[in-house]
């Protein structure tokens, strides 16, 4: 999984156009909360427009997201946990919030006639209107299994596994555990990886 330094030199990257929707912090937050990782939940809220609610679909800069994300991964590692791992489950819960959001009851439903493939056919198309940055592909390798390419996607791998595997188990109603995967970063600071899931 993914470790603190590679977040870090994706965070040095952020500008002012790199964006993410409100439903991401707002979801790394109560993961937080949940967690009770209280000194990261204070430090993202005063970030925020003065404890301002987020806006689900508004669009917030990626860095605040990072920040938390950092504050999140140092808390868990502080607790004796792991780094990446708090990442990855902190991507599962937002993921798990994507598909109870308006767009995301959409897309599950469309999910639930199309089937796995064409479900993560549309990831792509769905993290470009979700996020400023980054590009992202599909190819199916086999009936039962296929590939997203990620590419300069500044959340990077650890919380964009944990967002994909849950949305997509919970928009076709399946078993978390129904989906294997394999992340595997392929440049430094794991903003560019591949993710194969099969079925």
């Amino acid at each position: 999984m993914e470790r603190r330094p590679q977040l870090l030199a994706r965070l040095s990257r952020c500008r002012g156009e790199h964006l993410v929707p409100g439903m991401f912090l707002e979801a790394a937050i109560a993961t937080a909360v949940a967690r009770g990782a209280n000194l990261a939940v204070e430090q993202a809220r005063r970030q925020i427009a003065d404890g301002a609610r987020l806006v689900e679909n508004y669009r917030y800069p990626v860095a605040w997201m990072l920040g938390l994300l950092d504050l999140i991964g140092q808390d868990a590692v502080a607790r004796g946990g792991s780094y990446g791992e708090a990442l990855y489950l902190t991507g599962r819960e937002a993921g798990l919030a994507y598909v109870r959001s308006s767009v995301g009851r959409m897309r599950a439903m469309v999910a639930m006639a199309s089937g796995l493939h064409r479900t993560l056919e549309g990831v792509p198309n769905a993290a470009a209107v979700a996020v400023t940055f980054g590009e992202r592909s599909y190819r199916r390798l086999s009936p039962s299994s296929g590939e997203l390419t990620f590419k300069q996607d500044l959340i990077g791998l650890g919380w964009n596994v944990g967002m994909v595997v849950a949305s997509t188990s919970a928009a076709l109603a399946m078993d978390p555990n129904a989906l294997k995967f394999e992340a595997s970063p392929i440049d430094e600071d794991a903003s560019s990886f591949l993710l194969r899931i099969s079925w």
